[in-house]
This record gives structure tokens, C-alpha cells and sequence, in this order.
């Protein structure tokens, strides 16, 4: 096998052993609340904080990642504003793919995963990139620390 596709299933692998566990929890609780306990039905709100959760798992399993494929130098480690960047645009897109994936689940499967109107399909998005955002914030005073840091004297 090609050492490079080698690498990076190993590093795929040791991503998913170590983050992943986040991300399969809150899709195990959303399953659990539709199909066992039909909670979205008797509590509608208990949609928001398990978008807010998937955000916050998302970005959670995307920095592990990032991590992992950088420690193994698959990827450059990037700057660390962009780095918080990315997690975030990640997050907001499997925000929206997850949001895709309930219309399409609705549409052509007959499921209701989409309760609400447009306003929720929002809310949805919002409380997503809202757990995206949380898992990132904390981060930035590092971030902007490494740009702001005093210049090293060049040595003699």
C-alpha cells in the first residue's frame, strides 16, 4: 500500500478513536429522544440544545482531527486564527448538511424530521453554528497572543 494512503487511514483511524465518541453521543441521544422516547413530540424544544451539542461536537472532532493529520504532517499545521477559522466554517457547513439531510430525509423518505417551518430549519442552522462558535471562542486570546507576541532579537 501507498505509504502516504497509509498514513492517512492510520491518522483517519486515530481521529475517529479519539473524537469521534463526542459526535456518535449526540447523533445516540437525538436517535434515542426521536425513536425511543418520542421526546421531540412531547418537548419540540429539545431540538435546540442537541443542534447546539452537534455543533459543539463537530468542531470538538474537527480540531482532534486537524490535530492528528497535522502531528503526522499530512496537512500544515495552519496559523492559529485560521485554524479557528476553519473549525468554525466547518461547523456552519455540517450544520447546513445536516439541515439538507433532514429535507431530504422528509421529502423523499416520509419522515418529519423538519417539525417546524423555515424559522426552525433557522434556529436549527443558528443553534449549530452557535455550539461551533462556543467550542472556538475560548480559543482566541491564544490565537491572537501568537500575532501580537514581542519580535525575537536575532542572535549574534
Amino acid at each position: 500500500m501507498n505509504p502516504t494512503l497509509r498514513t492517512t487511514l492510520a491518522t483517519t483511524g486515530a481521529a475517529l478513536r479519539r473524537r469521534a465518541w463526542f459526535p456518535l453521543a449526540v447523533f445516540a441521544t437525538h436517535e434515542f429522544c426521536a425513536h425511543a422516547i418520542d421526546a421531540y413530540r412531547r418537548w419540540p424544544a429539545i431540538d435546540i440544545p442537541l443542534h447546539f451539542l452537534g455543533g459543539f461536537a463537530i468542531a470538538f472532532f474537527a480540531a482532534g482531527a486537524l490535530d492528528a493529520f497535522a502531528a503526522r504532517r499530512l496537512v500544515r499545521d495552519p496559523d492559529p486564527l485560521l485554524r479557528l477559522l476553519l473549525l468554525f466554517a466547518g461547523t456552519c457547513t455540517a450544520a447546513l448538511f445536516w439541515e439538507f439531510a433532514e429535507w431530504i430525509a422528509d421529502r423523499f423518505f416520509g419522515t418529519n424530521c423538519q417539525m417546524g417551518d423555515l424559522g426552525d430549519t433557522l434556529l436549527d442552522q443558528c443553534m449549530g453554528m452557535a455550539g461551533g462558535l462556543v467550542f472556538v471562542l475560548p480559543q482566541l486570546p491564544a490565537a491572537l497572543r501568537f500575532y501580537f507576541r514581542p519580535a525575537q532579537e536575532p542572535s549574534p
